[in-house]
């Protein structure tokens, strides 16, 4: 049974330190803003942050998310360039549109919006059916941000299309508008990092603590689960690591709340 704690223990510590080497631990890039159409080609997938190891790739969520400006920024220049509103999606299918799940994504977005044009079904109303259906990217945040594009270019595009009103320059101000929240977001997440990662590693010391007693001799495991007192004090400290766990989220999540308004 020791044995098989000491390797928990150090498994434990292995993934503590390969965490606090991580993405939230500072290493989240934030790509260079670039007006042409260099953005769609920045990686998905790339190696970031050093450590033992950095040699594996890791998704930048950072550059997927601003996939989306280069995106809206394209569509913008086709629209000023004088390409029907329908027939727009079809061009931008046809050429890379990013790497990684957001950027497949994409690609399967335009290739659908672009096919039910051919048919006659608006724009507005294909690009309202993807802000509202399930954005499979494996992440939270980037499936949000893409239901949110798509919800802002089906009300660009119903306006236009009720309307007659030139979407060019609209597109563009919500290019702007879209890199705008990314970096404010980037900037929260940069903010963060160092209290994530010191909660993290604050919520392992008990865990280790343990396991440098048993390497020090002592038998700290057999006296919290067979002692009334040491049964008392892990119940202690299980509520205390719990209650400080949930407080440090709360106040992280309260930080997150008053910069983002």
């Amino acid at each position: 049974m020791m044995l098989a704690f000491l390797l928990f223990v150090l498994t434990a510590a292995a993934l503590l330190v390969w965490s606090s080497g991580g993405a939230r631990g500072g290493s989240l890039a934030v790509p260079a803003h670039r007006s042409g159409d260099d953005d769609a080609d920045g990686g998905a997938e790339r190696s970031v942050g050093p450590g033992v190891f950095a040699r594996w790739p890791r998704r930048d969520r950072a550059a997927e998310a601003m996939q989306w400006v280069t995106v809206v920024r394209r569509l913008a220049a086709l629209l000023q360039a004088g390409r029907a509103p329908a027939r727009v999606f079809g061009e931008l299918s046809a050429v890379s549109t990013g790497s990684g799940p957001t950027g497949r994504w994409i690609a399967r977005m335009c290739g659908d919006v672009h096919a039910a044009a051919q048919v006659g079904i608006p724009v507005s109303a294909s690009l309202t059916r993807f802000a509202s259906a399930p954005v499979p990217v494996g992440d939270r945040a980037l499936a949000a941000t893409a239901r949110s594009v798509c919800a802002q270019l089906a009300a660009c595009w119903e306006i236009s299309e009720r309307s007659g009103a030139p979407l060019g320059r609209t597109l563009s101000g919500v290019a702007e508008s879209l890199e705008s929240q990314l970096d404010a977001q980037a900037a929260r997440d940069s903010a963060l990092a160092g209290p994530r990662v010191t909660v993290r590693t604050l919520s392992w010391l008990p865990v280790l603590a343990l396991g440098l007693g048993v390497l020090m001799g002592t038998d700290p495991i057999t006296t919290l689960l067979t002692t009334w007192w040491g049964r008392l004090a892990l119940a202690a400290g299980a509520a205390l690591s719990i209650a400080g766990r949930w407080w440090t989220r709360a106040l992280m999540h309260r930080a997150e709340v008053e910069s983002a308004s």
